[in-house]
């Protein structure tokens, strides 16, 4: 009995470290694309900046809209998403800009 209430704990806990946080809601398995910002700007540049999260325990990246305009060599910002892909023990949550 012990070990199987240990076993439903720790799954529980570990379970959700890494679960992302959307807008549909927390969810073990998630694969989205939120709007974030639209402006009047045009471009056809695309520029990503993601952070990735490992069991809540080790989370690294520069998600921010900063880094996604560098990263796309962009200086007008059109449009902002955020896209989250979760799964279970592990999570990536990618800023993307497009622009000119």
């Amino acid at each position: 009995m012990r070990k199987a209430l240990f076993v439903v704990f720790a799954c529980t806990l570990l379970g959700a470290c890494a679960t992302p946080a959307t807008e549909a809601g927390m969810a073990l398995f998630a694969q989205t694309t939120q709007p974030m910002m639209v402006t009047g700007n045009t471009g056809k540049k695309v520029g990503r900046a993601c952070a990735t999260n490992v069991l809540g325990l080790l989370v690294q990246g520069d998600m921010s809209i900063e880094a996604a305009k560098k990263n796309g060599n962009i200086t007008k910002v059109a449009s902002v998403d955020k896209e989250v892909k979760g799964y279970a023990i592990y999570a990536e949550v990618c800023t993307i800009v497009t622009g000119s």
